[in-house]
């Protein structure tokens, strides 16, 4: 049997960096993402492998709790592995430390099979093999729904192009969130989220235009909203805590 926990190593470069040298949000999800596919490929799940039997991976729920962001010229290894499933969908977790093996992060995700012509969740009964589970979680969380925006305090206006789009031709997931960031309110700039949690809820393409809402609550917190500017609908919904 394959091994069912993987770890990749990734040094921060100058480019996934922030104005004060740290690594921004979306660059930590990336290299979750990264090391999730890694695996997949290596179990003989990647996105690669499932395109070529019409299906595909949608990433459903992210929960992520940083604890500290690292810097430039620090190595960040991810430990990632399946954790379990539920239904049509199938969680992974992921544990990140620095070089001295400090904590950098704790996420929990959940994702589905898509049947590409269809468009449908499939069950993952026969197509994921039994006895892939690591009977672990990094973070718990059992993805209640996330609260929805009324009223948002902020809005920014995006357009999506050829850069944002990922192997299943729509926006990656990690764009959403960083559009999310970038709409938050005012008096948290120069302050980072310690906890992001996505749901993500529809697609976006190239050429559409979205929205990004944002409202400010207690906590500090923010609760998001990212819609398609021409149809209203919801694409994404976030909660983000910050320190």
């Amino acid at each position: 049997m394959p091994d069912l926990t993987f770890r990749k190593e990734f040094p921060i470069h100058s480019y996934e960096l922030d104005y004060e040298g740290l690594a921004k949000p979306v660059s930590l999800l990336n290299f979750l993402q990264d090391a999730a596919g890694d695996h997949a490929a290596r179990l003989g799940w990647s996105v690669t492998d499932l395109l070529k039997k019409n299906m595909t991976w949608v990433l459903s729920r992210t929960h992520v709790r940083v604890e500290r962001y690292p810097a430039w010229g620090e190595t960040v290894a991810v430990t990632t592995w399946p954790s379990g499933r539920h239904g049509f969908f199938a969680i992974r977790d992921f544990e990140a430390a620095d070089g001295a093996g400090r904590p950098v992060l704790a996420a929990t995700t959940s994702w589905m099979i898509l049947d590409l012509a269809r468009k449908q969740p499939l069950k993952l009964d026969g197509i994921l093999a039994d006895g892939f589970v690591v009977a672990k979680r990094a973070l718990a969380d059992d993805f209640a729904p996330l609260p929805a925006l009324d009223r948002p305090d902020r809005e920014l206006a995006f357009r999506v192009d050829s850069g944002h789009l990922d192997l299943n031709r729509h926006v990656n997931n990690a764009v959403y969130v960083q559009w999310a960031l970038e709409a938050a309110p005012a008096e948290l700039a120069g302050r980072r989220p310690f906890a992001i949690e996505v749901s993500y809820r529809a697609e976006a393409f190239s050429g559409d235009a979205v929205l990004a809402r944002a409202k400010a609550m207690p906590g500090p917190a923010v609760l998001h909203q990212i819609v398609n500017a021409s149809t209203g609908a919801e694409l994404t919904r976030l909660r983000t805590r910050w320190k």
